[in-house]
């Protein structure tokens, strides 16, 4: 993710773009996804139509995952505003909230004139994957 509201996924074949917008409703946002296919991505025994319908494949599996996520977050988002309603306040974890915190950062040294400190990005472990 470049900032919250871009994110580039780049796969062998393709990037997709996925742009994210405030809108007019309170707790709702405007999406642009765009699909890039490499140049070589069409096989030369694909005729153009199977070629179409490839891609629109793919574009509908990239909408379904970002529509599972969009659920995930409106959910997370209804948690955040009832917790506020309660006066429920949690601790902000930057070693799991760190796309969060590596953002107000790059903010604030910006508006300080700096460049992002990496030394603040949390050290991820591979443990999980070890253990695969």
């Amino acid at each position: 993710q470049i900032f919250p509201n871009v994110s580039v996924t780049i796969y062998p074949h393709s990037v997709y773009t996925l742009l994210m917008f405030p809108s007019e409703v309170p707790g709702k946002t405007r999406e642009r996804l765009s699909l890039l296919m490499a140049p070589g991505a069409k096989k030369e025994a694909d005729a153009g139509e199977q070629y179409r319908e490839k891609c629109q494949k793919l574009m509908d599996f990239v909408v379904n995952i970002n529509d599972e996520d969009v659920v995930a977050i409106e959910n997370l988002q209804v948690g955040l505003r009832n917790a506020r309603a309660h006066d429920l306040h949690g601790e902000f974890l930057p070693k799991y909230d760190w796309p969060v915190h590596r953002f107000q950062n790059m903010v604030l040294s910006g508006l300080n004139g700096n460049l992002v400190n990496e030394g603040i990005m949390p050290q991820l472990s591979d443990d999980f994957a070890l253990s695969l």
